[in-house]
């Protein structure tokens, strides 16, 4: 599977980007509460990161990925925003180096297409407390698009629900938006 090129890494915060793909819609799918902990996987250069890091601003947000000039990026813009909550952490495939049910809400934002294998999303689950929340809005194979992974890397809404579930994930709710689909579901 690609993953994403950082030299567009400047489109990510686009307000193209914004407008097509609002942050606070796709953070509205889980109920956040100040003092939670909350993964970013696959947080790039913060595009979910910041608004959520002041929603939670009694708790963490843990900005995770496995592309250092993604997270490079991300760690100069918390240099500036003075950010006492975010901890970034570069990641690998299958490794996801935060200790044991440590999050209570996670966010996989235009990542699951991105998962070559599998231990990733075991990892999810190990670092997830009991009754966490998981939400992944990623791109929806059905509908073609000028943007986007190549539309042979991406999966269909009942194609993500059938790997979630594989993984233990139990889906609470799912639906499409445009050319997103959206799964929400608990460990």
């Amino acid at each position: 599977m690609s993953k994403y090129d950082p030299k567009h890494a400047a489109f990510l915060d686009s307000e193209e980007r914004k407008n097509r793909l609002n942050p606070e819609k796709v953070i509205s799918l889980l109920d956040l509460e100040s003092e939670d902990v909350v993964l970013d996987l696959g947080a790039g250069t913060g595009f979910l990161t910041f608004p959520l890091s002041e929603i939670v601003e009694n708790g963490k947000v843990y900005a995770v990925d496995v592309q250092e000039e993604m997270l490079k990026e991300l760690r100069k813009k918390c240099e500036e925003k003075g950010c006492e909550n975010i901890e970034v952490v570069l990641s690998e495939e299958g490794n996801i180096p935060i200790s044991d049910k440590e999050v209570n809400k996670s966010f996989l934002l235009n990542v699951l297409h991105e998962i070559e294998d599998m231990v990733t999303l075991e990892e999810l689950s190990r670092i997830m407390k009991s009754d966490a929340e998981i939400s992944v809005v990623d791109w929806d194979r059905d509908v073609i698009t000028e943007r986007g992974p190549p539309t042979h890397e991406r999966l269909t809404l009942d194609e993500a629900v059938e790997l979630l579930e594989k993984q233990g994930f139990t889906i609470t709710d799912r639906g499409k938006w445009e050319d997103h689909y959206w799964v929400k579901g608990k460990v």
